[in-house]
């Protein structure tokens, strides 16, 4: 039983099809094929049900759960052997979700490349609750995002607050203030209490997103029942509807930072205004996490100091 045999079966069993499997891997299917019977064959045992559909036997569930323990292990002790050898070698697996890689990423990963240029790096994608799951079982290196982080393996370091701020469209500010409007949009750059906009149409995220929780309880404490004209998924549509002018949305100043990384329609600012909310409550703290339980690389290290220092 090698590594090659063990990657190859993990291929499989996560396809579930030798073809697609075979594809994945730049391998014929008969190769993969012919792997998976030596490593059956090997171990007395079938691993796969080949019937009209692939699945796995009792022992290649076993198998699964073994493999990637110990293809985890050997790449834990290959990253610790680049670096006491001082090989400027390996992989960065860096997990993040899609909106925050968008914002975040391009502020990062060029200037990453030119310090370490022979590291490759991986991103992983996906939501919070299924990133910190990748840290827990050591699919991914780090987990760029906001405390707290739940898994109990995870070792977190501080990067920056992150202050939420009011998106106002300018056609707002003019119906409410009238000739006052100049001077309430140079006092609310300063700071805003959201009272100021309480009968105002909002356009939110959907209940359960981790900034739509913040917003409803700075409502509740306010005693405010927003007028919510509509709801999404999606931040950056929540944003594109109140540029043109039809509510108020609420947006990360970590996506104002990266904002020179979007498209120039996405972040056209003209129609609209950017407060800081008034409130301890809504400002969040960046942070990178890593599973204490690993070994973290030098590369990984630095990444996390160049976060700091671009980001902080």
């Amino acid at each position: 039983m090698n590594f090659s045999n063990l990657k190859y079966f993990l291929t499989a069993a996560e396809e579930m099809n030798f073809t697609k499997a075979s594809h994945r891997l730049h391998i014929s299917q008969q190769a993969l094929s012919n792997h998976i019977t030596k490593l059956e064959h090997e171990l007395g045992t079938e691993l796969f049900e080949r019937g009209k559909s692939l699945s796995l036997t009792y022992a290649g569930h076993r198998l699964v759960e073994t493999s990637n323990q110990i293809l985890d292990l050997h790449n834990q002790f290959l990253a610790e052997v680049n670096d006491i050898s001082g090989n400027i070698r390996g992989e960065l697996t860096i997990g993040i979700t899609h909106t925050r890689g968008q914002a975040l990423l391009p502020l990062l990963l060029p200037e990453f490349h030119k310090e370490h240029p022979y590291i490759n790096v991986k991103i992983e994608e996906a939501n919070a609750r299924e990133l910190e799951e990748s840290l827990q079982h050591g699919f991914v290196d780090l987990v760029l995002g906001f405390t707290p982080f739940f898994t109990v393996d995870a070792q977190v370091t501080e990067i920056s607050p992150d202050r939420l701020f009011l998106v106002v469209p300018v056609s707002i500010m003019e119906d409410l203030y009238k000739e006052d409007c100049e001077k309430m949009r140079e006092k609310f750059h300063e700071t805003v209490d959201i009272s100021a906009f309480k009968e105002q149409p909002f356009i939110l995220l959907k209940k359960g997103d981790r900034i739509r929780t913040i917003l409803d309880s700075y409502f509740k404490k306010q005693h405010i029942n927003p007028h919510i004209l509509l709801e999404t998924s999606n931040i950056q549509t929540a944003f594109a509807l109140s540029q043109r002018g039809m509510g108020i949305c609420v947006y990360p100043e970590m996506f104002l930072r990266g904002a020179t990384t979007l498209s120039a329609s996405m972040m056209d600012t003209q129609h609209v205004d950017f407060y800081p909310l008034q409130s301890s409550t809504t400002t969040e703290q960046l942070a990178i996490a890593y599973n204490k339980d690993r070994y973290l690389s030098e590369a990984a290290k630095d990444f996390i100091a160049l976060s700091q220092r671009i980001l902080g």
